[in-house]
């Protein structure tokens, strides 16, 4: 009826405008939350970054006192690097001068001067960098090659002293060298050895004077025993160097000795066996122990009963080690990684049966 509908509009009207009244309501208490909250947000930024606030007050109270107290800093500074400069002179640069120039003394047999080499100061700080010129250029425009190499060992015995590296390689280090430094440099080379019995040392040479006179030089010292000669072949194989013909036998029939066919590497092995026994059994056998081929010993100039038992080589026995030497060795223009893949075990072991049957032969010819 249209008493219900009107009374039911009412209610919802009022229902409509008490719902109004409650979000105005609303709103306005959170407008006043908000306003509260405010402070309370500013508060927690503050907190929040108070360390920082209070490190960044101490720092400017730090700063604002030590300007107070040092206005001149910048010149104290430059004082206490100016003596630490000194210092590293007095300590550390003209000790390293004076190990320097003992070492041109001993290398070259005359001081720094007489080639005209100073150091020069480089660096602002303590840290003092030395630089070795001559008239006040590089040395690498003035000095020859071999002069530079000199320079360059004198640098290198200098700074070993103070080094701790218990191993040292020498690289070839007479290239382009004049020839009267050599016995110089081998000398050096043998007092350091003996100043530092704890330290190896390794040289790399291609030069056979040099390596004799190295190893001659040396053994004036008694370390003969304590040398070691290495030989490289194909800039792969490094073996030590052996004139004593059981150990070679005994290497090369434990190879041949063993079952199947050796592989690659111990067909090369065997075959550098091979050669030093040829080697050792010449040696050995037709120079009666009167010819080395590396390792220098101890000979006396007047052994000449030694001489009495020189056997001579037949022809036949001559040729025949030549063709084996050869056979066993990579000609230059080989190609090492096909090196003795045709050769089998059968053929090293015929190579080796004629090699001590020419042995049997020579010591059956020695004189009694």
């Amino acid at each position: 009826s249209a008493v219900t509908w009107t009374t039911q509009l009412e209610s919802k009207k009022t229902a409509i405008e008490t719902a109004a009244k409650g979000r105005d309501e609303l709103v306005k208490q959170l407008a006043k939350l908000r306003t509260e909250l405010e402070p309370l947000e500013y508060a927690l930024a503050i907190a929040d970054g108070l360390e920082k606030l209070r490190e960044a007050q101490r720092m400017a109270t730090n700063a604002q006192f030590w300007n107070s107290k040092l206005p001149a800093f910048t010149q104290v500074l430059k004082r206490i690097t100016e003596t630490a400069k000194d210092a590293h002179e007095d300590l550390v640069v003209a000790d390293f001068e004076v190990r320097l120039d003992a070492e041109y003394r001993a290398l070259a047999e005359k001081d720094m001067a007489a080639f005209g080499v100073k150091l020069a100061r480089k660096g602002a700080d303590a840290a003092v960098t030395v630089l070795p010129q001559v008239g006040g250029k590089g040395i690498d425009g003035v000095l020859s090659e071999g002069e530079q190499r000199l320079h360059a060992l004198a640098l290198f015995f200098a700074e070993l002293e103070t080094c701790p590296q218990s191993v040292l390689v020498f690289d070839d280090p007479i290239s382009s060298f004049d020839y009267n430094y050599i016995a110089n440099y081998c000398a050096r080379l043998r007092d350091f050895a003996v100043k530092f019995p704890d330290r190896q040392v390794i040289v790399l040479t291609h030069n056979w004077e040099f390596f004799v006179q190295l190893q001659t030089t040396v053994n004036t010292a008694g370390l003969n025993n304590d040398l070691s000669v290495q030989v490289l072949e194909n800039c792969a194989v490094v073996a030590d160097y052996s004139e004593k013909i059981d150990v070679l036998k005994t290497d090369i029939s434990a190879v041949l000795t063993a079952a199947g066919e050796p592989s690659k590497a111990k067909k090369e092995e065997i075959a550098g066996k091979m050669r030093r026994l040829i080697e050792a059994v010449v040696n050995t056998h037709v120079f009666n122990d009167q010819r080395h081929q590396f390792k220098q010993k101890t000979q006396q100039i007047t052994a000449f009963p030694h001489f009495t038992k020189v056997v001579a080589l037949l022809p036949a026995e001559a040729t025949t080690l030549r063709d084996l030497y050869a056979k066993l060795s990579i000609t230059e223009h080989d190609d090492p990684r096909t090196a003795y893949v045709n050769t089998d075990k059968a053929m090293f072991q015929t190579r080796y049966n004629q090699i001590l049957g020419i042995e049997t032969a020579i010591i059956g010819r020695i004189p009694p």
